[in-house]
C-alpha cells in the first residue's frame, strides 16, 4: 500500500512533469507564479468590490475578512519558521524532479516549504467570498488551486502536501479568527472612521491591503534587513 509520502511524490512529480523541456512553457509559469496581479491582485479587487457594493454590515464583514487575512497571513509564516525546516522538492535533486529552465537553483532554500504560504492566504479569502456567493467563493478557490499554487508545485517551490496543508489551515484560520474579530468593535469602528475621515482611511485601506496581496513581502524584506542590520551592529 502505498504511503501518504509516495502519494505525495506521484502528484509531484505527475505535475512537474513537462518541466525542463520547453523555455516557452516554463517562463510562462514562471511569469504566472510571479505575477502578483494574478494572486492578490484580483482577490485584494474583489475585496473592493464589496467595500463598495453595499454599506453598512457589507462593509463590516469586509473589515473583518481583511483583519482575519492579516492575521492569517503572519499565522503562516510563524508556522514555517516554527514547525521543523521541510526542505523544497527543488532543492532535493534525489526526488527526480525536473529542473525548470527559468527558475534559479538556488531560490527559496532558506525558506522551508510547510505549510504553503500562499495556499493558507489565498484560500482563507476565498472564504468570506464564498460566504458572498457560492460561485464566486469556488471561483476563487479554483483560481487558488490552478493558478496560484499549481504553477509553484509544477516549478519545485512546493509538495502537494504543502498546498493541501496551507489550504485546510488557511480555511480553518479564517472561520475561527473571523469569529473572533466579529466579536470585537473594531469592525465598526473601522466602518465609521471611513464614514467621517475617509482621506485618512482609504489611503491606509490602500497600503494595507496592497502588502496583504503581496503576502508583506516588502515589510519582509525590511525587517530582515533591520535585523541583519542590528547583528552588524551589535557584533
Amino acid at each position: 500500500m502505498a504511503s501518504i509520502a509516495d502519494i505525495d511524490r506521484f502528484f509531484l512529480l505527475w505535475i512537474n512533469q513537462p518541466a525542463g523541456r520547453n523555455g516557452v512553457l516554463d517562463k510562462l509559469v514562471f511569469d504566472i507564479t510571479d505575477a502578483q496581479l494574478l494572486k492578490g491582485g484580483l482577490f485584494l479587487a474583489a475585496y473592493w468590490w464589496l467595500w463598495f457594493e453595499r454599506k453598512g454590515e457589507r462593509r463590516r464583514d469586509v473589515v473583518v475578512a481583511m483583519v482575519a487575512g492579516i492575521i492569517t497571513a503572519v499565522l503562516s509564516r510563524l508556522l514555517q519558521v516554527a514547525l521543523p525546516f521541510h526542505q523544497r522538492p527543488l532543492h532535493s535533486p534525489g526526488i527526480g524532479i525536473h529542473m525548470p529552465l527559468t527558475v534559479d537553483p538556488e531560490t527559496l532554500n532558506t525558506f522551508s516549504s510547510f505549510p504553503s504560504d500562499h495556499a493558507m492566504l489565498f484560500f482563507a479569502l476565498s472564504v468570506p467570498l464564498w460566504n458572498r456567493s457560492r460561485w464566486l467563493g469556488a471561483a476563487a478557490m479554483l483560481w487558488t488551486l490552478l493558478v496560484i499554487c499549481a504553477p509553484r508545485v509544477y516549478l519545485g517551490y512546493h509538495y502537494p502536501s504543502d498546498v493541501l496543508a496551507g489550504a485546510v489551515l488557511g480555511v480553518l484560520f479564517m472561520v475561527v479568527l473571523s469569529g473572533l474579530v466579529a466579536r470585537t468593535s473594531f469592525p465598526t469602528r473601522a466602518v465609521h472612521f471611513a464614514d467621517f475621515h475617509p482621506s485618512a482611511f482609504y489611503p491606509l485601506a490602500f497600503v494595507l491591503s496592497f502588502e496583504l496581496a503581496t503576502l508583506f513581502a516588502d515589510t519582509r524584506h525590511f525587517l530582515l534587513d533591520a535585523m541583519r542590520l542590528g547583528k552588524m551592529l551589535i557584533a
